[in-house]
């Protein structure tokens, strides 16, 4: 079975897209599977790591795919030659792209098609987007192809978050001990019990954890994780192992200067052993879930 997994947090600057980096890159590197990335951020930072994208002319500061690898613009006269996740919200076909990670393809976003399916209104909502990411990721060819498919969300609790609920079967929050942040968790576990409510029961969503992300050593950030290690709502998901702010992790998005991957740092570096052990924990509750 496909397992796809769904980063959620309902504000920004919590380590979604990292998270979502580190899970994708731990899958496939550290476990050999292959894996998809979909994009469903309009901002594209996850995009953006894997494929260089473009500006887009039209929407001011949206960006854009790339030309795919496998254009032909002699031969593909109906298609433009860019790709994205945002096609399927259209009735459009998908083709992911290839990154430089051999197990690792991505359907990117695409700013202004995100934006789009966003502003969708209220009656059209339910099936334009909300159910289309489900269909996709069901479909039996996308299913025979990856073993985990990697769904980075944007903060928020809009129709594209919710879409990437529907379609996932484990899904992960990553949150700062900040108080704003805490109070965001809980607005994300509310979106998890309303989908568990109304899924069959032979089709549950595994929370797999609450992470404790960019943590300082410093008692807010201490007092936070305790307390949420300790009370009934959230201390049976909230992972016993922090990711800590740390400039390394800034350091490897920055694609000039960075090796390809945490995970091919040395063994005993710091940052590379921490993200092992969040990793391990995190795929350990979802491929021995369900």
């Amino acid at each position: 079975m496909t397992k796809v997994i769904a980063n959620a947090t309902n504000k920004g600057g919590e380590g979604k897209t990292t998270m979502s980096i580190m899970l994708t890159e731990y899958a496939a590197l550290v476990m050999n599977k292959k894996v998809l990335a979909i994009d469903l951020d309009p901002q594209a930072n996850f995009s953006k790591y894997y494929l260089n994208l473009e500006y887009d002319h039209v929407y001011k500061g949206g960006k854009v795919p790339p030309l795919h690898p496998e254009y032909c613009p002699d031969e593909d006269t109906d298609w433009d030659g860019r790709s994205s996740i945002a096609n399927i919200f259209y009735g459009e076909e998908v083709i992911p792209y290839p990154t430089s990670f051999t197990n690792i393809e991505i359907l990117p976003a695409h700013s202004y098609k995100l934006q789009e399916a966003e502003a969708v209104t209220k009656s059209e909502v339910l099936d334009k987007v909300h159910l289309q990411l489900k269909r996709f990721v069901q479909l039996d060819e996308v299913k025979n192809e990856y073993d985990l498919i990697v769904i980075d969300t944007p903060p928020s609790k809009g129709p594209l978050t919710i879409a990437g609920i529907k379609a996932c079967t484990d899904m992960v929050i990553p949150s700062q001990m900040e108080e704003d942040s805490i109070d965001g968790i809980y607005g994300m576990m509310q979106l998890w019990k309303q989908e568990t409510y109304a899924r069959p029961s032979e089709q549950p969503i595994n929370l797999a954890g609450i992470l404790a992300n960019r943590v300082r050593e410093v008692s807010l950030h201490k007092n936070f994780f305790e307390q949420l290690k300790s009370l009934d709502s959230t201390k049976d998901f909230i992972i016993d192992k922090k990711i800590k702010e740390r400039v390394i992790y800034g350091e490897l998005r920055v694609k000039e200067d960075r090796p390809k991957s945490v995970f091919e740092l040395p063994s005993s570096h710091v940052a590379r052993k921490e993200c092992e052990s969040v990793c391990t924990t995190i795929m350990g509750r979802i491929f021995n879930h369900g």
